[in-house]
């Protein structure tokens, strides 16, 4: 992934992040100020139904104020019919009274269902209505009467209660009403005089409020001053006390039938009655169910923004950076001698300064490695060329020695060995040889080491078959051997063998050197390999375990090495790992 396009996704990361809170403070915040702002509606709603029953009752209170200060109404009232005659004036008096009652109350709101009033004096009540009253209804049976009687002419209203004055039209007609009663007096005497009651059908008062939707969820109660259920859009639950207690005006929740509901209670200061509704929270989260699109579209703007900022704003920061970055390409191609057109655009002041300080670098590294390179070869020059002089002294005195003692052949194998040895060291300019050419050197060292040994030094060699002519550094085998004579074989008297293996492992050459002796411990194992020890004098050269292990990596590479596996008392195993390559002559000689 490019830098600009990491660049704009991690800014684009950053911006969303942000983005996404905010869409969510978003919703959360205006989900909940449009739940409240539905639900102070629905309770305004709620607070004008309570307000339309109170002016309902306020109208009917009117009604029946303007019946107790009829005088003719109270004078028929006072009146006794105990004469012979007063039958027929009591029937007269009726007609007039149901008449008056038609007239100035039962005609005046077409919700009232029965205006009656029962005289104390008289057993016959007067009455107006559309249905049937109930010839043998006695007032003073009605559990509320003594409510009524008690208020001394007040304004009484009764809660819902079942209509015993009037029969039902039919079995489907409510039998549940309310009354508004009043006690009626002499206002000469203060005497009682009668009881006036006004029922209102509960199904009557539904033109408080507007109709219910008929697949809403919503639950209505219409409660009276004792929690009685006056009138709800659940027909079965009126006349019955309503399932909570200790409502206050406002706003609540509750859960029926483990389904979260708001409820909304009004109440009336002057009636005491409340308009309670219930509605379903999931019918509430429908009306404010835009909230979710706008709050997408919000973020969904936030995101397109922050996408084209943050293109921009990459752009700004990598154009530079992309500048230096064709810089870079072009000084790898013209490292690689490749001539290119100059016609890249420049990063000012950086650009020039960093193309500066590369050419720098580039001249210090060149000199750096060649420098390097000159004295590896110097160094490994000077170590393959030089023949401890100690080493000819002592061969020089054991070929003395037995040409003094003994007169055969020997002397001839001895001498001829000594003179490929030297040839073989003096050959200055070879890096790496033959397989073959180093195993000659091999014998050559153990025939003359043998002459100090009294042959009992055995060099066991085997190559597979092929890798005669594939290549290996010079004195690579040599030092390996003569660190298992002088180390290995030191104050033994027993045969001293060094078995030596030469295999392929696919496209690496193996050199397995395993000796006899005395063996090394581990210490000795990491001197060998880490650190580069004065050898003695019966050295052939100096060139030991570090400086062998040191030249294959300078010249093969890390991966390659010696490995020493010894244990003590019995055996020294190394293993040396080159690349497996065929010796040509010419590269040989470079």
């Amino acid at each position: 992934m490019s830098l600009r396009k990491k660049l704009t996704l991690s800014m684009l990361i950053i911006a969303v992040i942000p983005a996404v809170v905010l869409g969510g403070f978003y919703y959360q915040y205006f989900s909940g100020v449009l739940l409240s702002n539905v639900q102070q509606q629905e309770l305004q709603n709620n607070s004008q139904i309570i307000y339309s029953v109170d002016n309902f009752f306020n109208s009917i209170f009117k009604i029946s104020d303007s019946l107790l200060m009829n005088e003719e109404l109270i004078d028929i009232l006072q009146k006794s019919y105990e004469e012979q005659s007063s039958p027929l004036e009591g029937y007269r008096d009726k007609a007039q009274v149901d008449k008056l009652l038609y007239k100035d109350g039962y005609y005046l709101d077409g919700r009232i269902e029965t205006i009656a009033i029962f005289p104390r004096n008289n057993s016959m009540f007067y009455y107006c209505t559309e249905g049937n009253v109930n010839p043998s209804y006695d007032i003073h049976a009605e559990e509320w009467y003594e409510k009524i009687a008690s208020k001394e002419g007040a304004k009484v209203l009764v809660g819902v209660h079942q209509n015993r004055l009037v029969y039902a039209f039919s079995d489907a007609a409510s039998p549940y009403c309310v009354t508004v009663g009043r006690s009626i007096y002499s206002p000469y005497d203060s005497q009682l005089l009668g009881t006036m009651l006004i029922n209102i059908n509960v199904h009557d008062l539904q033109t408080c409020w507007p109709a219910f939707k008929e697949d809403s969820q919503e639950r209505f109660y219409l409660l009276d001053d004792e929690n009685n259920v006056v009138f709800s859009n659940l027909t079965e639950e009126i006349g019955g006390k309503f399932f909570q207690g200790g409502l206050e005006d406002g706003i609540s929740s509750c859960r029926i039938d483990g389904k979260l509901y708001d409820t909304i209670v009004s109440g009336s200061k002057s009636l005491g009655w409340k308009s309670v509704k219930m509605i379903p929270r999931s019918q509430l989260d429908q009306e404010i169910a835009v909230v979710p699109y706008m709050t997408l579209l919000l973020m969904l703007i936030l995101t397109v923004l922050a996408v084209l900022v943050s293109i921009f704003i990459s752009k700004i920061f990598t154009r530079p950076l992309q500048e230096l970055y064709v810089k870079l390409q072009r000084f790898e191609e013209e490292k690689s001698g490749i001539p290119l057109p100059e016609n890249q655009v420049e990063i000012k002041g950086l650009s020039r300064s960093y193309q500066h300080m590369i050419n720098e670098i580039n001249a210090l590294t060149i000199k750096n490695y060649e420098t390097q390179i000159q004295l590896r070869r110097a160094e490994l020059m000077a170590l393959q060329s030089q023949i401890n002089p100690h080493f000819i002294y002592n061969t020089l005195n054991s070929i003395k020695w037995m040409a003094d003692v003994q007169g055969s052949k020997r002397m001839v194998t001895a001498l001829d060995s000594l003179i490929k040895l030297m040839q073989f060291s003096s050959k200055n300019s070879r890096e790496v040889i033959r397989i073959q050419d180093e195993i000659d050197l091999i014998r050559d060292y153990i025939n003359l080491i043998n002459l100090k040994y009294f042959d009992r030094i055995f060099v066991d060699v085997h190559v597979e078959p092929g890798l005669e002519n594939c290549e290996t550094l010079k004195f690579l085998l040599q030092p390996i051997v003569e660190n298992s004579i002088y180390h290995g074989f030191s104050s033994m008297v027993r045969q001293c063998t060094v078995q030596i293996n030469i295999t392929r492992k696919e496209d690496r050459i193996l050199y397995e050197v395993i000796d006899n002796g005395k063996g090394m411990s581990k210490e000795k194992i990491r001197q060998a390999l880490e650190e580069d020890h004065p050898l003695n004098s019966h050295s052939f050269n100096k060139i030991g375990l570090y400086n062998v292990n040191k030249r294959i990596q300078y010249i093969f590479g890390e991966e390659y090495g010696i490995q020493i596996d010894s244990e003590p008392g019995k055996y020294t195993r190394v293993i040396v790992k080159i690349p497996a390559r065929i010796y040509k002559e010419e590269m040989a000689n470079a």
